[in-house]
């Protein structure tokens, strides 16, 4: 009788922390993909931030007379280093040596090695007939295989359009629920734009 007693409870306890062993295991399991999701949206802004930094860079290089502006300082420093951060800066753009390089930049080396420097989304645009929809798998493909040296992803080309329909320079559609793109204006609009 008394092994019988004994039996249950050790079955009773067995049974008490399988329960518990699987509650915790589905529970990392879940938080496992909770995390995994929320680094795939982090690495997608990610991705769409220095798209956008890259094509403003681009952008401010492009008009006469103005210097590239210094990195941003990390996180930790900007805290107690806010003053000391905007009065940095100041001065250098009043000096006239960095000017010339900027100019030198976008003049010689741009055409040297226009495609490979180019910005993601000049790039893409190119790649628009103007009024005709593409889808962005189809950008992508064409991206692929006109430049097969820039590894870009469908999501960071599907961020890139959406940043150039937020610019006007791309229109959206919806045909049959699915988002279609379509340039706007002409391709040497950008360039034309930066450049006046």
């Amino acid at each position: 009788m008394n092994q019988t007693d004994t039996d249950n409870a050790s079955q009773s306890v067995q049974r008490v922390y399988a329960e518990r062993f699987a509650t915790d295991l589905a529970d990392n399991r879940a938080e496992q993909q909770e995390l995994t999701a929320q680094i795939e949206r982090l690495r997608s802004r990610l991705e769409q931030l220095r798209t956008d930094e890259t094509w403003l860079a681009g952008m401010q290089s492009a008009l006469p007379g103005t210097t590239a502006p210094p990195r941003p300082r990390r996180a930790s420093r900007a805290g107690s280093g806010d003053t000391a951060a905007k009065a940095v800066p100041s001065p250098r753009p009043a000096g006239r040596a960095k000017a010339k390089p900027a100019a030198a930049r976008t003049g010689g080396r741009k055409t040297a090695s226009t495609t490979a420097a180019a910005p993601l989304h000049q790039l893409i645009r190119a790649l628009l007939p103007l009024g005709e929809p593409r889808l962005v798998r189809e950008v992508h493909a064409e991206l692929a295989k006109a430049h097969p040296e820039r590894g870009t992803s469908v999501q960071v080309v599907r961020n890139t359009l959406e940043t150039l329909v937020k610019r006007g320079v791309v229109g959206k559609g919806l045909q049959k629920g699915t988002a279609m793109y379509t340039a706007t204006e002409p391709a040497q609009t950008d360039e034309d734009r930066a450049a006046g």
